[in-house]
């Protein structure tokens, strides 16, 4: 029953591991094999104590970037490190329409969340948004899915409609690192300024590379009335 299962799959959907080729069995859910996907590397200690960034020197506490640049957030989580596995991923996820993914990669940010903890003072989600064109091209937000995955399993409500994304500007990784912060300035205002007076976001994305776009987030909410904002992503570039 087993092999006759798998030839139908193979007859349906594409079989073999989205990196490196070999076939899949029964579980279609995260199309990656189980030895890649394992070999995922999440984010340990040391890590940057304010992006998040992972470092390899036990000595550090801060990566080079954030001893000459702080941000408007108070600090940055990220479950995994931007190569790999994850990075192809979080590409099939993002511009693929593979949906799917928002299960494994949501369970991979919740264990990370409950292996370090930090969300006790959290008061509500904000997903970073797209441009409603953008995402009504992809069918949804990927970064809206894994708040909402996050949400449902710590029991913290997920606002959406708080931070909008006002204009559309051409994707983050064509810029070099002040190119980016120029790029969003001014893309995002705050609409139902009262629902965050005071309180503690946790702003969740897929990415974090320069911080430039959760910067600019984070400071249209502060400006809005939040009293602080926490990041937390999937991934963190190196």
């Amino acid at each position: 029953m087993k092999t006759f299962l798998n030839g139908l799959l193979d007859a349906i959907f594409p079989s073999g591991c989205r990196y490196c080729g070999k076939k899949l069995g029964l579980n279609r859910e995260v199309c990656f094999c189980e030895t890649c996907w394992k070999s995922i590397r999440i984010i340990k200690e040391p890590a940057c104590v304010y992006c998040g960034k992972q470092l390899f020197n036990e000595n550090e506490h801060f990566c080079g970037d954030c001893t000459v640049r702080r941000l408007s957030f108070t600090d940055n989580r990220s479950a995994g490190i931007y190569e790999g596995v994850l990075k192809e991923a979080l590409h099939e996820f993002k511009y693929k329409g593979k949906r799917s993914l928002v299960s494994p990669l949501g369970k991979i940010m919740t264990a990370y969340i409950s292996k370090t903890g930090g969300v006790e003072d959290i008061d509500f989600i904000v997903p970073v948004p797209v441009f409603e064109k953008k995402k009504a091209d992809r069918e949804y937000n990927q970064a809206e899915l894994l708040a909402d995955y996050i949400g449902r399993s710590f029991k913290l409500p997920v606002l959406k409609d708080v931070l909008l994304r006002v204009d559309d500007t051409p994707p983050q990784y064509k810029f070099g690192v002040e190119e980016r912060f120029k790029n969003v300035n001014g893309v995002f205002a705050v609409n139902n300024s009262s629902k965050i007076k005071w309180a503690c976001i946790l702003l969740v994305d897929d990415l974090l590379t320069t911080g430039a776009t959760a910067d600019e987030c984070s400071k249209m909410l502060l400006g809005s009335g939040a009293s602080q904002i926490r990041v937390f992503t999937l991934a963190r570039g190196l």
